[in-house]
């Protein structure tokens, strides 16, 4: 997924880039939920880091909870990101896996970050 350097626009300007960079990589997600996960991110105003993709996924899964489909597309590109990363146990990222594994089971709603922090 594209991650350009937005630090110097305005919040709107910022948000509607998101938007269309997620609309890119994943044209299932409505405009209306790509701004929603692109308002939770912040300013990217250094070199990205596996961290912001990370954290631009969950977002995106986590305002389209209600649609299982697109979450379960995400979430195979937020697998094999981890897979693709030295990281270590207590990773809030590795920690939220079991939490949306469960989500998947119907055994909890979609998981929180903060939970996991």
């Amino acid at each position: 997924m594209k991650f350009e350097y937005n630090g110097n626009l305005l919040e709107d300007e910022r948000i509607n880039l998101v938007a269309n960079e997620i609309i890119a990589n994943y044209p299932q997600v409505s405009i209306e939920k790509a701004k929603e996960a692109a308002m939770l991110e912040g300013k990217i105003s250094n070199t990205k880091t596996v961290n912001d993709e990370l954290n631009r996924l969950y977002n995106i899964m986590l305002v389209n909870s209600d649609n299982k489909s697109i979450v379960a597309l995400i979430y195979k590109d937020f697998l094999n990101l981890l897979s693709t990363i030295d990281v270590k146990d207590d990773n809030i990222y590795i920690n939220l896996v079991s939490g949306i594994n469960d989500y998947f089971q119907n055994y909890s709603d979609f998981p929180f970050l903060s939970d996991y922090q």
